[in-house]
């Protein structure tokens, strides 16, 4: 139902797209969905938008950059560390356990 005094939420069209762009846009967000379900659509669409409204020369050198630039971080001994956490919060539960067991076997049965 149309009330004059009240107009219609229209979607953001950011970059001006024809009708015709938006329905390729809309088909191709279902594709991706499709190929990787676990991506949220914001980011599909971002990626859609990048790709349509970016020249693919500077595409490239992104593409370039992200291959050749490393990380701010180094990560490559990040699995050893994530075992040593997960070595010392083991021993400590076990640890931990241990105390409890000697704790409750000096403590006197409840009774039901």
């Amino acid at each position: 139902m149309d009330v004059k005094e009240f107009p219609r939420k229209q979607h953001e069209n950011h970059f001006n797209y024809t009708d015709d762009q938006l329905a390729e846009k809309t088909l191709a967000i279902e594709k991706l969905k499709v190929i990787y379900p676990t991506v949220p659509s914001y980011y599909a669409e971002l990626v859609y938008d990048l790709c349509v409204n970016t020249d693919p020369v500077k595409i490239e050198a992104i593409k370039k950059k992200i291959e050749e630039t490393p990380f701010k971080y180094d990560y490559s001994g990040l699995q050893d560390e994530l075992d040593k956490v997960k070595n010392a919060y083991t021993l400590a539960t076990h640890e931990e356990l241990d105390e409890l067991d000697e704790s409750l076997r000096g403590a006197a049965p409840h009774a039901v």
